[in-house]
């Protein structure tokens, strides 16, 4: 192993998993402490078989169903995310900078290099697990919450265990491709599609996911039964073997020097509508083209599990499981459903709204807006290729409010696909849902981008570190997210004025439309946002280096 390439992983990455980490942290404290003034009464008398279902060690205070809620979902989803990163960046995002080649001409075998950013991965992401573990295990002591037979260190074992698994095929991805957003938007996908199974196979057939990875990591409820050792040797037998293969795979392919093939510029500029605006100035693409080629896979693959897996498939699902979601929404706490955004599982809008609209889509809206936003302004800084742009006869004005407008696009993509996706499973499954709350849903949801999307570009101007724009919008976006659904679950819900999901999620506007103040609370927001980071660009001196 080397020991320089061991030392740039970690500094690529400990920034990102700490803020993931310290937010997760943060939101299961205060989910903890406000569990204790939830009226949790109804499930003191139930039996300790029914407990456990609902995640409940024996003996222990039903408030620790917390545990479940933050760390098996959007805690869970995060730290994950973030393991994603990192993954897909060990090799592929060297490539993508064009840095690797330089760090191969040195005394470095290709073995060497993989292996010691794997293990760099793994040291950020083992530290990160200890960290939230130790919050988790001193938290019901600080709080004066009853614990009993909970396995705290079960369950945080299993998370690190997940996110290693999932990070190690993002890694493998971008070792065997050189292609950052392909192992980023195929680990993501398997993230996403396999958090969506577990929890919804089982309601059709019992055992139906057992061979999802996610599974693996909640499945067997380690909070309350511990260690499953079949289940944490398949999620670390399984990441050895995909680092294994990413080595294999870098070892004997070509570095990749430049992109190929037909991009998603190349054939939008085959529509006669779009060729004006996007066709090449003279002196190659315009900035705006440019701009929008950026995130292409990225969004594609945003678009492909939001319009198609979510949107479409989802109204399907629905009518399949009917009876079933009627039958399991007399069980599911109306409070429970407030900390995945609000709903109701035996409505089709509420049901849509819990599972697409609550949480997955501002996820990917904002995963796109904020990686746009940062990309265009840090990352190019990053690249080195912000001062030769500002060499030309461009304004930085022009950059700042182009990339702002590419931003626009994509979270206007991303928004305008789950709509057409959402009202295709709608009509095809005759599904009841309104039309006009379909688009207020999809209108917020656009509006909640571009808000995120502004955040990230003024993080991005103000300090030319793309990471810092991504993982501080990110920590933003959860502590926003958790904070309001908390209130929410708590019964304050006009306590959360302060965050951008109170103006997203009020209603819900599937259920039952929006009012004049929830677009404009997200629109003046966004414009502000703007405004404030461009004098913060104009101001300050380009960084030419990483």
């Amino acid at each position: 192993m080397s020991t320089a390439v061991f030392g740039r992983g970690l500094a690529e990455g400990w920034r990102g998993l700490t803020i993931a980490a310290g937010s997760v942290a943060a939101m299961l404290v205060l989910g903890l402490a406000v569990y204790q003034d939830l009226d949790l009464s109804i499930y003191e008398g139930l039996p300790d078989v029914v407990r456990s279902l609902l995640g409940i060690p024996q003996h222990a205070d039903a408030s620790l169903m917390a545990y479940n809620e933050m760390l098996a979902a959007i805690g869970a989803l995060a730290f994950v995310g973030v393991a994603i990163a990192i993954g897909a960046f060990a090799v592929a995002g060297e490539e993508a900078n064009r840095t690797l080649s330089m760090v191969l001409a040195a005394p470095v075998s290709r073995t060497r290099f993989a292996l010691s950013k794997a293990a760099a991965m793994l040291a950020l992401l083992i530290a990160s697990g200890a960290l939230l573990w130790g919050v988790a295990a001193i938290a019901p002591i600080a709080l004066g919450v009853e614990v009993g037979q909970a396995h705290v260190f079960a369950l945080m074992l299993h998370l690190t265990a997940n996110a290693i698994f999932h990070g190690s095929l993002a890694f493998a991805i971008g070792a065997a491709t050189g292609r950052k957003g392909l192992a980023a938007g195929v680990a993501a996908s398997v993230m996403v599609l396999g958090w969506l199974g577990t929890g919804l196979l089982p309601i059709w057939r019992e055992n139906a996911a057992d061979w999802i990875p996610w599974y693996w990591f909640n499945g067997s409820k380690p909070l309350v039964n511990g260690i499953d050792g079949g289940q944490l040797a398949l999620l670390l037998v399984g990441a050895a073997i995909l680092i294994g293969l990413g080595v294999l795979g870098f070892r004997g392919r070509e570095v990749r020097l430049f992109q190929s093939g037909s991009s998603l510029l190349d054939r939008a500029r085959a529509v006669p509508a779009l060729a004006k605006v996007l066709q090449p100035t003279g002196k190659g693409s315009s900035l705006f083209g440019l701009r929008l080629a950026a995130q292409q896979v990225l969004v594609s693959y945003v678009v492909f599990i939001l319009a198609l897996v979510m949107g479409v498939a989802m109204p399907f699902m629905y009518k399949g499981l009917a009876s079933m979601m009627t039958q399991f929404s007399q069980s599911f706490p109306q409070s429970m459903a407030d900390l995945f955004g609000g709903g109701d599982l035996a409505t089709p809008p509420g049901f849509l709204h819990l599972e697409t609209f609550g949480m997955m889509a501002p996820i990917g809206v904002i995963l796109v807006a904020a990686a746009a936003a940062a990309s265009g302004i840090a990352g190019e800084e990053r690249a080195r290729r912000m001062s030769t742009l500002l060499a030309q006869p461009i304004s930085r004005t022009r950059v700042y409010l182009t990339v702002a407008a590419a931003t626009a696009a994509y979270v206007g993509i991303v928004a305008g696909s789950l709509f057409l996706g959402t009202w295709a499973g709608i009509a095809m499954s005759g599904m009841d849902v309104e039309i006009a709350n379909l688009a207020w849903a999809c209108g917020l949801l656009a509006l909640l981008g571009l808000f995120f999307g502004a955040l990230a570009l003024l993080i991005s101007a103000a300090t030319g570190k793309p990471s810092l724009a991504v993982w501080a919008t990110t920590a933003i976006a959860v502590v926003g997210f958790f904070g309001y659904t908390l209130l929410l679950a708590a019964g304050k819900e006009g306590w959360g004025w302060w965050s951008p999901f109170r103006a997203y999620l009020y209603g819900p506007p599937l259920q039952d439309g929006g009012t004049w103040w929830q677009p404009t609370w997200l629109a003046v927001g966004a414009v502000l946002l703007v405004a404030a980071g461009l004098p913060l660009f104009l101001r300050r001196d380009v960084r030419s280096g990483s």
